[in-house]
Parts: C-alpha cells; structure tokens; sequence
C-alpha cells in the first residue's frame, strides 16, 4: 500500500503595512482544518478574512519570535512544510468578533511576553480601525442609496399632485 503524502495548509497573510507573505499553518490548526474540510466544501471560508497570530522573525534560542497579526488573504494545500519561522499560531479572531476589541485581543495576547502583546495590539488597533472605517463606508452609502430613493419619491409624488391638480 502506498504511503498517505502528507498535506500543509498555507496562508497568503496580510500585515499591517500592507506586505503579503505566506505562512505555514501550525499542526494543531491545521488539524482541524483538514477536519473541517471533510464536512464542509467552503472550509477555506472559515480562516479567510480572519486575523491571526505570525511569527515575524526567526526563533531565538530560546524559542522566542516576534509576533503579529496579518489577515489571512488566500489559502492553498502543498506537500512541503516550512522550514523557517513562517508558520501561523492557533489563536485566530472573526471579523465580527474583532469588532469587540478587548475581547478579541484578550484573546490572541495569549501568554506571550509583552513586546509580542503590544506588538498584537497595534497590529489589532490597525485591523480594528479599518473594519471601523469600512462599516462607516459601508452605512454612508446606504444612507446615500435611501436619501436618493427618498428623493426621486417625493420627485414623483410632485409631479403626480400638479397632475392631478391640473385636471381639476
């Protein structure tokens, strides 16, 4: 019988800054993935657009690294694994749970040292802030959209009036 080749999950990560670089997905996340994936044709939509924790540098000798939070852009199985420091954490957050910032970043901090708790919450406060600033986008245009609507209605029901005025 054949041997199994052996599958990694990897992500196109955003950062902050605008870079894009891709990570390997760590075992334990990647395990449940591929669980995922048995159920569900759409498992890739469950990590695309979410915000997760990368590793930014090499890892020390004492296994320490400096880490971020990129949003998952992409995601593609290869049959390689990463031999250097780009591998994701587990602790990833939803767009929407991100909208509640403490909570989320309560979550990704972890227990990481400080450094990396501050470095995730820049990089949190910058995803927050444009989330914040699609939804106002978002809800102007659809004030716009119904103010645009309001306006041609009562267009209409002027020139219905002075119609009907007109055969009186």
């Amino acid at each position: 019988m054949m041997k199994k080749k052996k599958e990694y999950i990897w992500c196109l990560i955003e950062f902050p800054d605008g870079r894009k670089e891709w990570y390997c997905v760590s075992k334990l996340l990647r395990q449940a993935l591929f669980l995922e994936k048995k159920i569900n044709r759409y498992w890739k939509n469950t990590l695309i657009g979410c915000y997760i924790n990368v590793s930014t540098t090499e890892y020390s000798h004492d296994h320490q690294t400096r880490l971020t939070v990129g949003r998952v852009e992409k995601i593609k199985i290869l049959s390689y694994r990463s031999h250097d420091w780009h591998w994701t954490r587990n602790q990833f957050v939803t767009p929407n749970h991100l909208m509640d910032f403490d909570s989320a970043y309560n979550y990704l901090k972890h227990d990481y040292s400080w450094y990396n708790k501050f470095a995730i919450w820049v990089a949190l406060r910058y995803w927050h802030n444009l989330l914040l600033q699609n939804k106002i986008k978002l809800m102007k245009k659809n004030l716009h959209r119904k103010m645009w609507k309001l306006h041609k209605f009562i267009e209409y029901k002027n020139i219905v009036t002075k119609s009907i005025d007109n055969k009186k």
